[in-house]
């Protein structure tokens, strides 16, 4: 099934599906969906359904995946589409797969994030907009909705999911960093710079599963580390979180190695993954048989 016919409950006027096509073992969609910035008023996004079989896509749970900079939606969904669909083959709860694109043109490196001067309006946006173009009339409960990030994504996911414990129960950042890294003047006076710094939500973050994954040979200066410091200051707190560290540097082979783990980790609720309702079957009346003895019926 391809999934523009199962984007059919799209709200209208919020987003247009651009193409849809089969993408290695699911289907794929990319949607235009307006923004309310500057600098793109429309934001492109690749909708993932894996292999549904008897499922019911408005059940299954969504998981928005956000890539690096400098970077692609299609960047991420290359390297994870693969290695989730196999394990899902394998017993692992399927779910949705969101890649929004959010690159920036006056403040390229974007952090996910809304800007000082409002250019950028990317967080609102992935809140806003975006959510109710990709659930459509079936908006899904914070227990069915998780958000993953790579490198700047993994830290746009955390800041997102911090800012936003109503909307997402499960972060999972991927050789993603803790600290505020604006290198494009994106974040303008402390109070801004506050607000970006995940350490100041550190209250709210027992709201959330916890996936931390980072590839254990990560070169980067920035990145290095991170995982373990913020799972240190989790567990410090007493919040569960999950630390995973693969062999490799700041790739997308680390992304790649951890989507079965994470897949399998990830806790859903009881009303997702739900079989198709049954077809109504139509039944006919049996065809009457007409007398043999066509004497012994009454004349009209």
């Amino acid at each position: 099934m391809m999934l523009s016919a199962a984007l059919a409950g799209l709200l209208p006027g919020t987003s247009s599906p651009a193409r849809a096509e089969s993408y290695q073992t699911g289907s794929l969609v990319e949607l235009k969906v307006p923004s309310p910035e500057k600098d793109y008023p429309i934001r492109n996004v690749w909708v993932w359904t894996p292999p549904l079989g008897n499922l019911d896509r408005d059940t299954l749970p969504v998981v928005y995946m956000l890539h690096g900079w400098p970077g692609s939606p299609q960047s991420v969904l290359a390297a994870v589409a693969k290695p989730l669909a196999t394990a899902f083959a394998a017993g692992a709860k399927p779910f949705i797969a969101v890649f929004p694109d959010g690159n920036a043109k006056t403040h390229f490196d974007s952090e996910w994030a809304d800007s000082s001067d409002k250019k950028a309006m990317i967080e609102t946006w992935m809140t806003t907009n975006l959510i109710a173009a990709v659930e459509g009339t079936h908006i899904r409960a914070k227990s069915a909705r998780a958000i993953m990030g790579f490198s700047m994504g993994g830290y746009g996911a955390a800041m997102i999911g911090l800012h936003h414990p109503d909307l997402y129960s499960q972060i999972i950042p991927i050789s993603g960093y803790y600290v505020v890294d604006d290198l494009t003047g994106a974040f303008v006076g402390k109070d801004k710079n506050e607000y970006q710094s995940p350490a100041n939500y550190l209250k709210v973050a027992s709201n959330f599963r916890w996936f931390l994954a980072e590839g254990r040979d990560d070169p980067t200066a920035l990145i290095h580390g991170q995982a373990l410091s913020w799972w240190t200051k989790l567990n410090n707190l007493k919040i569960k979180a999950t630390l995973d560290l693969p062999a490799g540097g700041h790739s997308f082979q680390v992304v790649s190695s951890v989507m079965t783990p994470m897949a399998k980790w990830l806790t859903w609720p009881a009303t997702a993954d739900q079989p198709l309702a049954p077809t109504p079957s139509t039944t006919t009346s049996p065809t009457p048989t007409a007398p043999s003895d066509t004497s012994s019926v009454a004349a009209p």
